[in-house]
């Protein structure tokens, strides 16, 4: 049996602290340290992102104003001038250059799988239509009608836009982007139904409309 001195403390108790633990003085700044890396990579993510306002913009503008004008000067025999469809064919060929390109710039410096799929995403747009291309062109040499030919070219380019789109919303998440490429895609076979002049006119509005709509409620997100 043991004696326990006045003023020791038991040793079958664990030793008490009196004085509760104070924060090293050094534990703040190496908080807002790693709070200041966590933001950065946050922001290094979003720049490696595309531009959403960007993309829609570029393709809303082309379309509303290549497809306009083919609506407009084909109102009365259903076939566009010469102008429009230089307009038009040419506005989607820099809409598509302008995509790969933001693309590219975005990904550049990134190693790893996110660079890949950026490179894979960017090039996916050519490959797609160029596919459009030699389709249209084999419904051509299969004796399909100038408007088969017209509808079915809308129809695959709306199609390769909004899957595309669909693609990039699941590649990084965004929610515009996926519900914009099904919009696009529904919007591409309601004009092969609306039959010509008429498919120029929904591929205007609902398309590039529906594309501008969404760029603007992008930019404002992004800045607010």
């Amino acid at each position: 049996m043991t004696t326990e001195r006045p003023g020791e403390p038991d040793p079958a108790l664990p030793d008490a602290d009196p004085a509760p633990r104070v924060a090293d003085a050094d534990s703040a700044p190496g908080l807002a340290d790693a709070l200041a890396i966590i933001e950065a990579q946050r922001a290094r993510a979003a720049d490696v992102r595309p531009s959403s306002a960007l993309l829609f913009g570029i393709w809303g503008l082309v379309w509303l104003v290549g497809y306009g004008a083919m609506w407009w000067t084909a109102r009365d025999d259903s076939t566009p001038s010469v102008a429009a469809a230089v307009v038009a064919i040419g506005g989607g060929l820099l809409a598509l250059l302008v995509t790969i390109v933001h693309i590219a710039r975005r990904t550049r410096g990134i190693v790893g799988g996110s660079a890949r799929q950026g490179a894979m995403f960017g090039w996916a747009w050519a490959i797609g239509f160029v596919a459009q291309s030699m389709i249209v062109g084999g419904l051509g040499q299969a004796g399909a009608s100038g408007e088969v030919i017209a509808l079915a070219a809308n129809a695959i380019a709306a199609l390769v836009v909004g899957l595309l789109y669909l693609a990039g919303g699941i590649l990084w998440r965004a929610t515009g982007m996926y519900v914009l490429g099904g919009w696009i895609a529904l919007v591409g076979a309601s004009a092969a139904l609306a039959g010509l002049p008429g498919s120029y006119l929904v591929m205007a509005l609902a398309g590039g409309g529906g594309m501008l709509a969404m760029g603007a409620v992008e930019a404002a997100r992004a800045r607010g």
